[in-house]
């Protein structure tokens, strides 16, 4: 096909129409693979969590295995008539009571006769003390009527007198009471004075029929046709606890009876799947194909599942769950992928994961503050102030998640510290795996990017020292690429710092490269040109290696490899056939492969022309686009971008991007007069 451009016809090598089909067949195909992967996950992980709620097949009159805790509210009306409520309540109404005023008074008294009566007791008979306790039936021995005559005083009387009416007062209704009020209420005693005053303690409380029966009818009269409200948090019944018929409709209510029909509940689920699946195939094929497609597919889909897993596992636990690192799906996902990819595919699921409206609305809330700060990264040590962040922002969003559903302080309490705690988490889990991921999938993220675009990075320093002059070069290059990148929308940071590193190879041998002789001897005038040639071209293939040595990402060794293609040494080549030499031209070209990327072949425009500019004279605007047109002609003209699919539209973007970097990097200076022209200036 032939295309007038830059005032010439230019033949294209054009690929068959069969054969980009077949690619787009091929994209097509491994996009829908990926998708149904990610939906047979998240299907399966729904159906996980939705019935690893139900714990045990609870039957009526069977023992609760462990605390059955409310996952949700409910709301539903109970007729107590129909269900025999009425004998329930009248058994668990705590009773109520009124006091016997003389039983203190004769419990007093009993003591007082005891410590007078003792005294007309010879000690030193234990047989006259063993009369004097079967007579007055005491649970007592010789050897604790003994230890108490010798702890016998006024104060010590008058303290045992008043635990007793400290205990009547609180009110005994059985005398084995007396223990249980002892500790309950921390009342200071010892085993010998406990022993003793069991002797005199009587139950000083009976039971008003009257009061209890109108408490009774009242409880009925509250429940009668009442609304029962279940909140989530709640525990139906206790670990060791009789399920009961009411207990039994709770658990159906919240659907945690194994006998319900879960076929019906797997069906529902998989139309909802189905339903909301359609949109969100719909969304990642428009906007997330080139993330799904990449390797950054794979560890994504792996953040997922071990999040997913996590909160499987503690599905049923109504503490942890708030521990869990939720916030790590979003960050991992934007630094592997993009903003749009990490947002489309948290928000899928955590419709899966969300325990309920508001729950929901708080994880997308985290979601969005940890999507939009996880964009902003520039390195590793911010991953973790990101999660201490996120923790912060969750806590104060479980906050209004407590107050909304009206959960009790001490749980809201719980909740805000484990969701900090889980923000935490989340930063030291994201930092930990990003790493892993990276090296073990190959995937180059743009904190990697930033990283290596440091000018403290080892091959940066070792390169400006070595060849100064192709350091400077690089990262004027490096300017242009990122200006022209961005013009068409491609990676304009990959393709800044990739120009960093693009002739890392001459540092092998850096006095070969014009750039670095800083007007010394040239040591190509001293060789043959195809010698010359083999050096010149060898810096690509030397920089690979150096690239591969110090472990630079696969992205990057590539663009080392492609950026000359298989461009001609047209000085040396022509310098050989002068010099009457038998040449192929083969010889004098770098070895490639030619640019595959938009990327590349933007960097392989900016090396030339940055080169070009910097040793042409002529520095006006015109001079500077008319050699910017020229090479990149040369370039099509070459075959050189055949393999990229930059398109004439995008490559005129590009040349007004360069033209733009370059006439500011050289644009025309006032020429100020000589000193001895002013002198002569200021004399007349």
């Amino acid at each position: 096909m032939t295309i007038n451009i830059f005032g010439r016809e230019i033949v294209f090598e054009v690929k068959e129409k069969n054969q980009k089909e077949e690619q787009k067949k091929t994209s097509d195909k491994k996009f829908i693979n990926r998708f149904i992967w990610s939906m047979i996950v998240f299907f399966c992980f729904g159906t996980a969590i939705e019935l690893s709620k139900i714990k045990a097949n609870y039957i009526v009159g069977t023992v609760a295995p462990t605390d059955i805790i409310a996952y949700k509210d409910v709301v539903y009306n109970v007729d107590i008539m129909d269900k025999g409520v009425k004998d329930k309540i009248m058994k668990n109404t705590t009773p109520e009571y009124d006091k016997i005023p003389s039983v203190p008074e004769e419990s007093v008294v009993r003591i007082n006769n005891f410590f007078r009566d003792i005294k007309n007791i010879d000690l030193s008979n234990e047989q006259s003390i063993s009369n004097f306790i079967k007579e007055n039936k005491y649970n007592l021995t010789v050897k604790d009527i003994k230890a108490i005559t010798e702890r016998e005083s006024v104060g010590y009387v008058v303290n045992l007198i008043t635990i007793v009416k400290e205990i009547y007062e609180i009110g005994v209704v059985k005398a084995s009471d007396f223990e249980k009020i002892i500790a309950a209420n921390n009342i200071k005693i010892d085993e010998l004075d406990k022993k003793f005053l069991k002797n005199f303690i009587k139950p000083n409380l009976k039971i008003n029929e009257k009061k209890t029966a109108e408490k009774i009818e009242d409880n009925i009269d509250s429940l009668r046709n009442n609304e029962i409200k279940i909140y989530k948090g709640d525990i139906i019944v206790k670990k060791g606890e009789i399920i009961d018929s009411d207990d039994f409709e709770k658990l159906e209510r919240l659907n945690l009876v194994r006998g319900q029909d879960k076929a019906k509940k797997i069906a529902g689920l998989f139309i909802t799947f189905v339903v909301v699946g359609a949109v969100f195939y719909y969304i990642t094929k428009k906007y997330c194909e080139k993330v799904v497609e990449s390797k950054a597919f794979y560890p994504s889909l792996l953040t997922v599942i071990m999040i997913n897993l996590s909160y499987v596992l503690f599905a049923n636990d109504e503490f942890f769950i708030y521990l869990l690192p939720f916030a790590t799906i979003p960050i991992i996902l934007t630094v592997l992928g993009d903003k749009v990819f990490a947002l489309t595919f948290t928000f899928f699921n955590m419709i899966i994961l969300s325990r309920d409206e508001t729950w929901f609305l708080v994880i997308i809330a985290v979601t969005l503050v940890a999507v939009y700060r996880a964009d902003k990264l520039t390195n590793r040590s911010d991953i973790v102030k990101l999660g201490i962040f996120t923790g912060i922002f969750q806590g104060i969003m479980s906050l209004s998640y407590g107050l909304v559903n009206q959960l009790e302080f001490p749980m809201q309490i719980v909740m805000i510290i484990f969701s900090v705690l889980s923000g935490i988490l989340t930063g030291m889990i994201s930092l930990g795996i990003l790493p892993y991921l990276e090296n073990s999938f190959d995937i180059l993220t743009d904190i990697k990017l930033l990283e290596l675009s440091d000018f403290s990075h080892t091959l940066l320093k070792q390169l400006l020292v070595t060849a100064p002059g192709t350091f400077h070069h690089s990262i004027m290059v490096g300017a242009l690429a990122e200006a022209g990148a961005e013009a068409i929308g491609a990676n304009a940071t990959f393709t800044r710092v990739a120009s960093y590193y693009h002739d890392i190879g001459k540092m092998k041998r850096p006095m070969f490269f014009v750039e670095n002789q800083r007007g010394g001897k040239n040591p190509h005038n001293t060789i043959r040109p195809s010698l010359s040639a083999l050096i010149i071209t060898s810096h690509t293939k030397d920089g690979y290696i150096i690239g591969k040595q110090n472990k630079l990402p696969k992205e990057i060794l590539d663009i080392i490899l492609e950026h000359h293609g298989t461009t001609l040494v047209q000085f040396f080549y022509y310098k050989a056939l002068e010099n009457g030499e038998e040449v192929l031209e083969s010889d004098f070209r770098y070895s490639g492969p030619k640019p595959r990327t938009k990327e590349s072949s933007i960097i392989l425009l900016a090396d030339t022309i940055e080169a070009a500019v910097r040793a042409s004279e002529d520095k006006s605007r015109e001079g500077i686009e008319n050699l910017i047109r020229y090479l990149i002609r040369y370039k099509i003209d070459d075959n050189q971008l055949n393999n990229s699919d930059l398109t004439l539209g995008e490559i005129e973007k590009v040349i007004q991007a360069f033209l733009n970097v370059l006439q500011g990097a050289y644009h025309e200076r006032i020429k100020y007069p000589k000193l001895d022209e002013k002198s002569e200036r200021r004399e007349k």
